[in-house]
């Protein structure tokens, strides 16, 4: 009977685009983490995989084409810890993107829709095992905004909205983050539609409108709540 391996190394996959061999020796390092829930429960069959990064590219971006390969892949086990086996890159890589959860890593393991994103970007490899911070993956939720006329009210609208990414992302060892996204609209919407954000659970989203009329213009921020897997909010104007 085979036993099954759950942690993979996709040679593969790593610099399909690159003449050279980025591999320094075929040497491994590895990433030691556990991932959690906000309840500090384990969280176990979530994908996660190390993936290079040349000099000069920033992952600080909702979709992240700036990947140049993976370097291995796993998959949390019963307490949701993960020993993730890499490839180690050579000196052309500035630096390594640890994925949690993300539909970007080609992991063994789908993508949990349950759960939000984690990416931790480290700038350097110090050592041939790196022990990262708990993991901890907030719920998924879905921010719904509809902007209602109401005949009584003149003027003209303009509004931005601030709300937790899905993705979270941590910059290893500064601790810097860049987990908020925000749109900006004017007037009403069309009718029937609705603003649909991807977002977190147990965060809060602001809602920042303007109102102009004869001159005057009117402003102020709400805060919307994100308490469960679905929140509507609607704007009368």
């Amino acid at each position: 009977m085979y036993k099954k391996i759950p942690f993979l190394l996709l040679t593969s996959y790593f610099f399909m685009v690159s003449c050279s061999d980025p591999i320094q020796n075929n040497s491994r390092i590895s990433f030691d983490f556990k991932v959690i829930n906000e309840s500090n429960q384990p969280i176990s069959d979530i994908g996660v995989s190390a993936s290079a990064l040349r000099s000069g590219v920033s992952i600080f971006i909702p979709i992240i084409p700036s990947f140049e390969g993976v370097l291995g892949v796993g998959t949390t086990d019963n307490q949701g810890e993960a020993n993730l086996i890499s490839l180690s890159p050579d000196e052309t890589i500035s630096r390594i993107g640890v994925l949690i959860n993300s539909e970007e890593q080609s992991a063994e393991t789908p993508l949990n829709e349950d759960y939000g994103v984690v990416i931790y970007q480290l700038d350097s490899i110090i050592t041939r095992n790196t022990v990262l911070p708990d993991v901890v993956l907030k719920r998924s939720a879905t921010l719904e905004i509809e902007i209602i006329d109401t005949p009584t009210l003149e003027g003209t609208l303009s509004y931005a909205i601030t709300y937790p990414a899905r993705v979270q992302k941590f910059q290893i060892p500064s601790g810097e983050e860049a987990i908020s996204e925000t749109i900006e609209g004017s007037g009403i919407l069309e009718s029937s539609e609705i603003l649909v954000l991807e977002t977190l659970q147990n965060t809060t989203a602001l809602f920042t409108y303007f109102i102009t009329s004869n001159g005057v213009t009117e402003s102020d921020t709400i805060e919307i709540p994100i308490n469960q897997e679905t929140v509507q909010y609607a704007f009368e104007f």
